[in-house]
């Protein structure tokens, strides 16, 4: 495939002259986790800034290496503080949530509160921007307020995954990609002025052709989208070819059966506002789905947030997830250093 990646660069700081390795401790997971490594600074004081400014080539050799990085222990009060520590260690500003699926409220230039979505329920794993032409790289959160149950961030290793997969569902879905299907402006779900961050039917049309995705409109108002992607992509350093797609994530099978039953009953399968099948239109059996979701189960670790945590992760080798939870949470979110993806990387996209 055809892929764009700017591999990270030194940039100099007379701040903090430290040498970035020397001035932290990088300690594996946790409790027999795979996933994340911890980085604490050695000096209680230490500024998260400065260091990743002075040390930026060496924090991205290390989230190469380990997939998923947590800073522990840096006092990360703010979000001007988390979005001058992503600009330190990404190339490019952040990106915009643009073909957005769920609600996201901005609290900086591109840097967002994780998504708003009802506290008793959970959100399952998934990597941003699977079914984007450009996706993020880098992906980024900070907690500002942990809750005091629940709530973590679950994580796992996409290549993992990707092993756990029956041979059958996967080689299918490699062979013919994912078809996605979205229908806005219908009662259920974000409308299409929502999710595309315009009024204009016209902003979205040319959008929509600029990121090949097919644009329907029905009954004055509403909206339907399809959009065919590889089920997997090849990282742009490593030459991995990884798990990523949300096939089963926006699957019917996805909602619990009472819901389900309303819906279809209500909308029809091609009505509803997220579904999925094989690149081909072929469905994806209820089996299928389930297979693909119990190996993103079978991977998921998770930590508790502490105050002050940056959760720093390769977008494209590490799902994540939300826990159901109680009482006050607020994490930020920030995306960046876009990989630009060529839909023909799957064979059922034509």
């Amino acid at each position: 495939m055809s892929a764009q990646f700017s591999r990270a660069r030194t940039v100099r700081s007379a701040v903090r002259p430290v040498a970035a390795p020397d001035a932290v401790t990088v300690e594996p997971p946790a409790d027999g986790r795979d996933l994340p490594t911890v980085v604490r600074p050695k000096e209680a004081d230490a500024d998260l800034v400065a260091w990743a400014t002075s040390g930026k080539e060496w924090l991205c050799a290390k989230l190469l290496e380990h997939r998923a990085l947590l800073f522990r222990g840096w006092q990360v009060s703010d979000a001007a503080t988390f979005q001058r520590f992503v600009a330190a260690v990404s190339d490019g500003e952040p990106l915009q949530y643009r073909d957005r699926s769920t609600p996201r409220d901005e609290v900086g230039d591109n840097v967002y509160l994780s998504t708003t979505y009802p506290a008793a329920e959970r959100i399952e794993l998934h990597n941003e921007g699977t079914y984007w032409t450009a996706w993020p790289q880098k992906l980024f959160f900070c907690c500002l307020t942990a809750p005091p149950v629940g709530g973590e961030t679950p994580i796992a290793d996409n290549r993992r995954i990707k092993e756990r997969i029956p041979a059958a569902v996967r080689e299918r879905l490699e062979r013919l990609g994912v078809r996605y299907v979205r229908n806005y402006n219908h009662g259920f779900g974000l409308t299409w002025q929502e999710a595309y961050q315009t009024d204009s039917r016209a902003e979205v049309d040319r959008y929509a052709a600029a990121n090949d995705t097919r644009t329907e409109w029905l009954d004055d108002d509403h909206l339907r989208t399809v959009q065919i992607r590889p089920a997997t992509r090849t990282h742009p350093v490593t030459g991995e070819q990884l798990w990523f797609n949300h096939a089963a994530f926006f699957h019917v099978s996805s909602h619990s059966p009472q819901v389900r039953e309303a819906l279809v009953a209500a909308l029809g399968e091609d009505g509803l506002p997220f579904g999925t099948s094989y690149g081909d239109g072929s469905p994806i059996s209820d089996d299928d789905a389930r297979a693909i979701s119990e190996a993103y189960r079978a991977e998921e670790t998770a930590f508790r947030w502490a105050e002050g945590d940056v959760l720093l992760l390769d977008n494209m080798s590490v799902a994540h997830a939300r826990r159901p939870y109680e009482g006050d949470r607020k994490i930020l979110v920030a995306m960046t250093d876009p990989v630009l993806g060529a839909p023909a990387d799957a064979e059922g996209e034509r």
